[in-house]
């Protein structure tokens, strides 16, 4: 199969899961919502009918927020640094949960309930798969700021702000290059973890990015399709968002709602590719990425002459 047909089969299948589709579009909305509620509870008794709320329909959003936090009225320090940390690891860790759920749907044999029976299987897996992947994570990351601190420094050096722009460009192709090979590797071995009923994730996770690197022609054209899509997505949103100021109350609920309707396309294809995976996952003959290692006992008890195949307690 080529890239064009796991997509269309990945979208295919998105279409016929519209309630994993919604589970995506809320997963990171819910936690937002509420921290949202929790900085407007501080912010709308001071604002109030003020003539700095008219100014923030007027377009100065910006400027005014800026003298909000450095009024006595202002105590969003807590929400904006801990809240907001709080509800990021709270939303990633929903979504690993979630991920559990859809993967046991996409990929898994149809168990009834397979969403919930898929939330039970595959959470504790998917969490230790995280921490697997949180290292590459972690060097990618790291790699991309040195290369943009480098950058920096040459344009003070310099004087030229060119540098400053190729630091940017040339940091986000180190961080993707890095990011990309692993961000693969980490769906496919829960993809087959979730298949096999397997609980290696350390091996799984490598043993699929050995697959990786060893099918460019496959992966490399599947993700630049799934990374050029949200962002396409982003850039028409932006578009149509730059030039506009809502200036009623109807304007900043029209505005909500098409922001939404973009978050829901982005769940969409979030699936889609889920589902692309699983069709190259097939397409691969379905490899035992996450089996632990294997030991031959010869003891007494074994079956045969040439010992009975035993797996390791499953780990990482």
């Amino acid at each position: 199969m080529n890239t064009f047909s796991f997509v269309n089969n990945g979208f295919r299948t998105a279409r016929h899961h519209p309630r994993l589709v919604m589970i995506a579009w809320l997963a990171p909305l819910i936690p937002a919502l509420i921290l949202v509620t929790m900085i407007a509870a501080n912010i709308g008794p001071t604002l109030g009918r003020s003539l700095f709320s008219q100014g923030i329909l007027e377009g100065s959003a910006f400027p005014i927020f800026m003298e909000f936090r450095t009024s006595p009225a202002d105590a969003l320090g807590p929400l904006l640094g801990r809240g907001a940390l709080m509800m990021g690891v709270l939303s990633l860790l929903v979504q690993i949960l979630l991920s559990a759920g859809i993967v046991g749907v996409l990929a898994g044999s149809g168990p009834p309930s397979p969403f919930l029976t898929g939330i039970r299987r595959n959470t504790c897996r998917f969490l230790r798969s995280a921490l697997v992947f949180l290292v590459p994570a972690a060097i990618a990351a790291v790699a991309a700021g040195l290369i943009f601190k480098g950058c920096g420094l040459l344009a003070e050096h310099f004087g030229d702000g060119r540098w400053d722009l190729a630091g940017v460009a040339a940091a986000i192709v180190v961080f993707l290059v890095l990011w990309a090979p692993a961000d693969l590797a980490y769906d496919l071995s829960r993809v087959a973890a979730v298949s096999h009923d397997h609980r290696s994730m350390f091996r799984g996770f490598f043993r699929a990015l050995v697959v990786v690197f060893k099918n460019p022609g496959t992966f490399v054209p599947l993700y630049l399709v799934f990374l050029a899509l949200p962002l396409l997505l982003l850039g028409i949103y932006s578009a149509f968002r730059q030039p506009w100021t809502p200036g009623s109350a109807f304007a900043i609920v029209l505005l909500a709602l098409i922001h939404q309707i973009v978050m829901a396309i982005r769940a969409f294809f979030k699936i889609g590719f889920w589902a692309a995976e699983v069709e190259v996952f097939r397409d691969l003959e379905e490899p035992e990425f996450c089996l632990g290692k294997q030991t031959t006992d010869s003891s007494p008890g074994s079956r045969g002459t040439t010992g009975l195949i035993l797996s390791e307690p499953d780990s990482i």
